[in-house]
């Protein structure tokens, strides 16, 4: 309670008791699977396809099959028919064969790594990526410049760029610590002393002097990290029967060239000491160290005398880690698989959990399903969509029983497999590449799931004529009426083409049509799922609030007014609220006085689901015409 000391005018805020519950988004997918790219067994939030290839390096040809990438047209799939958000997770076998490409920096000795540089996933993709330090004098310090990229022909393109970075830990511009918090790329690690990186990493740097056709005809290297940027420049003084050189070392700022060293009367014929140009600079020289090879003085003579004035900077050595030694690693098994789902419970926007590459059909296929069926009951705000083995034809109940689809109400399976164009096949360039290729039924059903939440609603069937599949050149087999007589009742919703609607999804079941019809229908399950998310979320505040007829109204007010918005919407069958929904919260209700002592309060929440019109029966007889 305030206190009130002084006289005066005091302002309270009262607590209305109105707490609004937020519905819960129900379209979000998440794909478990293999893939070559990404970090492995984490969870990565992605919002298109284009999303997923900055990631996870996009599609990838796999000719090995007639599904190619699992992974990768599954989730193209999910994003062409409508899906929004999904999370990606990279699963490998848990053997330690999938490895990062990784290169470092050695001593002068060549006997220790002093920095090493590694890509920031498991996997081939970085084979060949090139992290290239090049030291940049700024004032009386060396700072580097990391770039990350790769070297086509004869150029190296950037992908990632870091400025005035230094190799010694613990310094604001750390390389290591830089490039590790914001490179998406790779990562280093300092493995020596940062002293004698630094020194490695600033090599003398050099150019020279060249003909027409590019052939050195004067080496000119840096006698220190001082020569970084410097320039050295060659004149000509052609008044005397044989030209002299002068030579001058400075830097440049803008058109005005100041000259550090200054050497002149030169020439580069070695018959006298006093005038060998190659001698004299590199005697007084403290900046750079000429090389010229045997034999080459009438060349260099005739390029410095055509040249007049000849200019050259002094280049910062660059050094270059290439990495490799990268691996992809193999396919997950079931305790890979185990590994995700357990970390999946800690994840709770999850709605749709799929698979793509593990179909129903071998044990070791059925034991991974099983356990994501077991994940989705136990954590039950989710549903697992189960795909057929591609090339089992189901056309009768035999073909159906054969199968021994697991029965949940947590499971939903979609037969036959669509057909998609093959993006790699070309008829020119790559004609062995097949046409078309399969796709996961679930992941191109669960994008019309997401598609239908969002225009009508979670509580409507993701099923008909208004969404039809898109992105499918074919199905796998023809589903007609006769099959689907078969299909129907054992909860296996069929894809079928209908004459001017192409392909559409022509069922609504789960997997517990025959265990558990109460759970029949997938909107009654994710209906179900989406209020009591809604609701958990919702009513996080009542915990320790104190357990009385007060919180008991302030429950039911709560839970009604979010039901209530649900009614208005259409998404419950009833014409009043009172065939529609109900709420109860109370002593003598929901509780009794031991419940309370045990600090409990019980929340019981019914509601009529809309069931979705299966068969629609129109009855026509004639009209017997009276007298």
């Amino acid at each position: 309670m305030p206190s009130y000391l002084h006289p005066g005018v005091y302002i309270e805020e009262i607590p209305s008791g109105s707490r609004p519950i937020e519905g819960v988004g129900t379209s979000t997918a998440c794909f478990i699977g293999y893939v070559e790219r990404g970090p492995v067994g984490q969870p990565v939030l992605v919002s298109s396809f284009d999303d997923y290839q900055r990631h996870f390096g996009g599609l990838r040809e796999d000719n090995s099959t007639s599904r190619g990438d699992d992974m990768g047209h599954a989730v193209s799939a999910f994003f062409t028919n409508g899906g929004a958000k999904a999370y990606i997770v990279r699963s490998v076998l848990g053997d330690g064969s999938a490895l990062p490409a990784s290169g470092s920096v050695r001593n002068v000795a060549d006997t220790a790594d002093l920095l090493t540089a590694a890509a920031a996933d498991p996997g081939s993709w970085a084979n060949g990526m090139e992290v290239r330090i090049e030291p940049r004098a700024v004032g009386g310090t060396t700072t580097f410049n990391v770039s990350v990229g790769r070297t086509t022909g004869d150029s190296f393109a950037v992908d990632e760029l870091f400025t005035d970075l230094v190799p010694e830990p613990g310094a604001p511009t750390d390389m290591a610590s830089v490039i590790n918090a914001d490179s998406t790329l790779v990562s280093l690690a300092l493995a020596g002393a940062a002293a004698e990186l630094r020194g490695r990493l600033t090599a003398p740097a050099g150019t020279a002097v060249r003909d027409s056709a590019g052939a050195s005809l004067l080496a000119i290297d840096g006698a220190g990290t001082a020569a970084h940027g410097q320039r050295v420049r060659f004149t000509a003084d052609t008044s005397g029967s044989l030209a002299t050189f002068t030579v001058e070392v400075g830097s440049r700022n803008g058109s005005a060239f100041t000259a550090t060293e200054t050497f002149t009367g030169l020439v580069p014929e070695t018959a006298d000491p006093n005038t060998d140009l190659v001698v004299q600079v590199n005697t007084n020289s403290t900046l750079v160290a000429l090389t010229l090879p045997g034999g080459g003085e009438a060349a260099l003579r005739s390029a410095l005398e055509a040249a007049g004035t000849l200019e050259l900077e002094l280049r910062a050595a660059t050094t270059v880690v290439t990495l490799g030694g990268g691996t992809n690693g193999s396919a997950p098994a079931l305790p890979d698989y185990q590994s995700v789902l357990t970390a999946l419970l800690k994840v709770r926007d999850i709605n749709m959990l799929l698979l793509p590459g593990v179909f129903w059909g071998t044990a070791a296929n059925q034991a991974i399903l099983d356990a994501a069926i077991a994940h989705c009951e136990t954590i039950r705000n989710r549903m697992v969509l189960v795909d057929t083995a591609p090339g089992d034809e189901l056309t009768d109940e035999g073909d159906v029983n054969a199968l021994g689809l697991p029965t949940s109400t947590y499971a939903v399976t979609y037969y036959p497999w669509p057909r998609i164009t093959n993006p790699f096949h070309n008829p020119d360039s790559n004609p062995a590449a097949p046409r078309t290729l399969l796709v996961s039924p679930g992941a191109a059903v669960a994008g019309l799931w997401a598609k239908t939440d969002n225009r009508r609603g979670v509580w409507k069937a993701p099923a008909g004529i208004e969404f039809p599949l898109l992105g499918t050149a074919a199905l796998e087999f023809v589903v007609e009426d006769p099959e689907q007589d078969y299909l129907n009742p054992a909860g296996v919703n069929a894809l079928r083409r209908m004459p001017g609607f192409g392909p559409v999804v022509w069922g609504t079941r789960t997997r517990s049509t025959r265990a558990n019809p109460e759970w029949r229908y997938v909107p009654i399950r994710r209906t179900a799922m989406f209020i009591e998310e809604s609701v958990f979320n919702g009513i996080q505040w009542a915990v320790f609030e104190p357990n009385d007829h007060r919180l008991w109204s302030s429950l039911r007010t709560n839970i009604e007014s979010f039901m209530n918005g649900l009614f208005r919407v259409g998404a419950f069958q009833g014409e009043k609220t009172n065939d529609a929904y109900f709420v109860r919260c109370g002593l003598g209700q929901t509780m009794t006085q031991g419940d309370i002592d045990r600090g409990q309060v019980i929340v019981l929440v019914g509601f009529a689901p809309l069931k979705p019109a299966e068969f629609v029966i129109v009855r026509i007889q004639q009209k017997v015409a009276q007298q």
